[in-house]
């Protein structure tokens, strides 16, 4: 068992906890925060995004336990923590692999000295496991059965991998199936099948920090927001904008009437937002795309999506549902 001054524990102990609660919002959070930093570093060396997939995975359910097992107490920012961990998985299976001699690039962030006493216990409560597994409680080992499926479905979600059903279709259903489609075809000439907006429809997490507002009503903003209480959320952020009215309320206000189908109000925010020159210019752009989607405006949706800078963090998916309204 490890021992240490509470006073010492990082603000950042949040994630710990969150991947213990297998908190699917914390978990999400983690990816689009401190994955990034560590696929740059194992594709800058000899890897893929499918190796750092596989990497991110192992460190959090070695997290997960770990934490379950209350021998996890932050020290230092998660940042540098879990990039350390994962960097050093990568080269332990590259000194196993045949690339024994890999040139390493470290030119991505340089890691929070503080975080190498933990990675100490973390790798020592790593061959505990290995050791004493058969001894696991029953409970734990379900609820890391639990967590792994939602990681699972969290970090594919991430890395767009998509499940494709139709390539599990037998032979003779895609023949039923065409036949289908060449019988409608002789009624509906213009067929076609449009993307949906659940498809694309997957809202970033809230994280309030404004200033001159109760930290009370920001957090059950917050709260509502991440729970997908839209409607509930809405009155609480009208109430912050009469207080503060960032870019940041904004932009989470906006999203929530969007999903609620308030799309006129809704719209109204994100031009106002696409206008100015805040960190949400892009993503109001997107958003003012999927309000198109979702009310079946395919032309305008299409128009929107033309110009968003490929700068825009998700642009992958832009890409994406461009290529489904050709």
């Amino acid at each position: 068992m490890f021992f240490m001054d509470l006073n010492k524990i990082h603000p950042d102990q949040k994630y710990i906890d969150g991947l213990a609660a297998n908190d699917s919002v914390v978990i999400e959070m983690i990816f689009k925060k401190f994955a990034p930093k560590v696929v740059q570093f194992i594709t800058n060396n000899s890897g893929d995004k499918d190796h750092a997939q596989n990497v991110i995975q192992e460190i959090m359910i070695l997290l997960f336990s770990q934490a379950k097992a209350g021998k996890l107490q932050l020290t230092c920012p998660f940042d540098a923590y879990f990039f350390l961990l994962c960097k050093r998985r990568w080269l332990k299976e590259l000194k196993n692999s045949a690339n024994k001699d890999v040139t390493v690039y470290e030119n991505v962030v340089s890691v929070n000295e503080s975080a190498h006493e933990l990675i100490a216990q973390t790798e020592e409560f790593e061959e505990e496991q290995k050791r004493y597994r058969q001894e696991n409680k029953l409970e734990i080992a379900e609820e890391r059965v639990v967590f792994e499926e939602n990681l699972t479905r969290i970090s594919d979600k991430y890395f767009n991998k998509k499940k494709h059903k139709a390539a599990s279709l037998k032979p003779w259903y895609f023949a039923a199936a065409i036949s289908v489609i060449v019988m409608f075809g002789l009624f509906f000439f213009d067929y076609r099948h449009y993307p949906n907006f659940e498809d694309y429809n997957h809202p970033e997490s809230a994280y309030f920090t404004e200033r001159g507002v109760s930290e009370a009503i920001l957090k059950q903003a917050e709260n509502n927001f991440n729970g997908r209480r839209y409607e509930t959320a809405i009155p609480i952020f009208e109430m912050i904008l009469k207080e503060n009215n960032s870019d940041e309320i904004k932009y989470f206000y906006a999203v929530s009437l969007l999903q609620v189908g308030k799309y006129v109000k809704a719209e109204n925010i994100f031009k106002e937002l696409e206008a100015g020159n805040s960190v949400y210019k892009e993503k109001a752009k997107w958003n003012l795309a999927l309000s198109k989607l979702k009310q079946g405006k395919y032309d305008d949706c299409k128009a929107i999506l033309q110009t968003i800078s490929q700068d825009y963090e998700d642009y992958d998916e832009v890409e994406q549902l461009l290529e489904e309204l050709e």
